[in-house]
């Protein structure tokens, strides 16, 4: 290999060497800001594609994207002298880039200083609040969907100083502390029972209604079942009569002789014994049959 083929590829690797210092790719989802010796030398960049810089430049990346922030639990007292503890999360994204490296350096430091304002604001909020426009929305159920709107706008207005922009801010969940929690669980277990100790006694009291109800409404069936039972009865009774009125005046002996042998079959059809006078009115035809 002869000295001008050295020189050529030397030539080469600077310029490879010097192209990979000077050149850099801008993802779409990412905005960067170039250094020189720990200084920005421009605008932040966002827009997309190769760009160019001097070897001894560097850049600092950043996300333009919508990003969520899981903030730490929050300690809340609210207007009623309650104490909950909230659990929430931030989304948020960084508007300008420049204002962030010269507040924050990086972006977990100013995603810290981000959700230091957030809490602050959500304590400041919900303070104003009872417990059950947190936790329930009030009376409407809305009150808790505007709580979330309040705190977004005012913590978005205290960390646009940091270069980036509170979107939304939503309550994951809203606690009681711990040593609360038990008595709080007492308190409704009492109330509970104390519902369905209400709901027997209404249930018992709805059963004797009924009950009583029903045995009145029975009696008066029966009564009118008795009642047209003896009407029948007194019917039948007097058709029976007429029939033996009637019969009666067709044959009064052939009548008598017909009642007494009734009379006789009735009265000896048991083991009973009857004691009466041979002379007695009652054997006339035992008698007459000699």
């Amino acid at each position: 290999m002869d000295i001008k083929q050295i020189i050529t590829g030397a030539l080469i690797a600077v310029v490879i060497i010097v192209v990979g210092r000077c050149a850099f790719i801008v993802d779409q989802r990412d905005q960067v800001l170039v250094m020189q010796f720990g200084n920005i030398t421009g605008a932040p960049i966002t827009e997309a594609g190769l760009h160019w810089k001097m070897p001894w430049h560097n850049v600092v990346v950043f996300d333009k994207r919508l990003l969520s922030s899981d903030d730490m639990p929050n300690e809340v007292i609210t207007k009623d002298k309650k104490k909950i503890i909230v659990d929430s999360f931030t989304r948020w994204k960084i508007i300008d880039s420049l204002k962030v490296f010269q507040v924050a350096k990086t972006r977990e430091r100013v995603e810290s200083r981000m959700q230091d304002v957030v809490r602050g604001k959500v304590r400041e909020v919900l303070g104003q609040h009872t417990l059950h426009e947190i936790v329930s929305g009030g009376d409407d159920g809305s009150k808790r969907a505007n709580l979330m709107i309040d705190i977004t706008k005012i913590a978005n207005e205290e960390a646009s100083s940091l270069g980036i922009e509170v979107v939304d801010v939503r309550i994951k969940r809203a606690d009681l502390p711990e040593e609360n929690s038990e008595s709080v669980f007492r308190r409704m277990k009492a109330e509970r029972q104390r519902i369905a100790k209400q709901y027997r006694s209404e249930g018992e009291e709805a059963a004797k209604e009924i009950m009583a109800t029903a045995d009145k409404e029975s009696k008066f069936l029966l009564a009118d079942a008795y009642k047209e039972s003896e009407i029948l009865r007194g019917n039948a009774d007097a058709k029976a009569t007429k029939i033996y009125a009637k019969a009666h005046e067709q044959d009064p002996k052939f009548y008598a002789f017909v009642r007494s042998l009734d009379a006789y079959k009735t009265s000896m059809a048991t083991q009973s014994r009857v004691v009466l006078s041979p002379n007695s009115e009652f054997f006339r035809y035992f008698e007459s049959s000699k």
